[in-house]
């Protein structure tokens, strides 16, 4: 089990993978921030069911994921997408490319959208996003391979 120190340092280690993945999924900055407090929150009181500290990172996603899909149950889906256009950060602001890029991936259904961000955006494994997501290795495959054909026609009409 991970001591208060330990747990507070593998938080701080991955809280830009755990605000993407939140923002990926729930795509408002304070719906995202209020999903990751939460996760941090459960997790810290499960921290004992942490087999292994090596894998904190897709374990504490996972945890992250289910509170975004829980609050995307307990509101009514509802985005204007020339709000969500102008709210977008880019990962790295100064390159008009990157920001095309990411404005692209945040145009893609949620499902693409997820895979997409933990797989090129997080560095994840298949294997580790079909953990977090409670997919298949092969529906990830094919989220991932849709994504990317997705983006490239998003991409060639800008």
């Amino acid at each position: 089990m991970l001591d208060k120190e330990a747990f507070c340092a593998q938080v701080m280690a991955h809280q830009d993978a755990m605000f993407r993945t939140a923002k990926a999924i729930l795509r408002r900055d304070e719906d995202a921030e209020d999903a990751v407090q939460e996760a941090i929150c459960a997790a810290y009181a499960a921290r004992s069911a942490l087999r292994d500290p090596e894998r904190f990172k897709p374990w504490i996603l996972r945890i992250l994921t289910n509170k975004c899909y829980d609050a995307c149950r307990r509101q009514r889906p509802t985005v204007d997408l020339d709000l969500v256009r102008e709210y977008l950060p880019a990962p790295e602001p100064d390159h008009v490319e990157n920001l095309a890029l990411w404005q692209a991936v945040m145009t893609l259904s949620g499902d693409l959208r997820i895979t997409v961000t933990l797989y090129y955006y997080d560095g994840l494994s298949i294997r580790e996003i079909s953990r977090i997501l409670g997919i298949s290795e092969a529906a990830v495959k094919t989220r991932l391979s849709r994504g990317r054909e997705r983006l490239r026609r998003l991409l060639r009409e800008e």
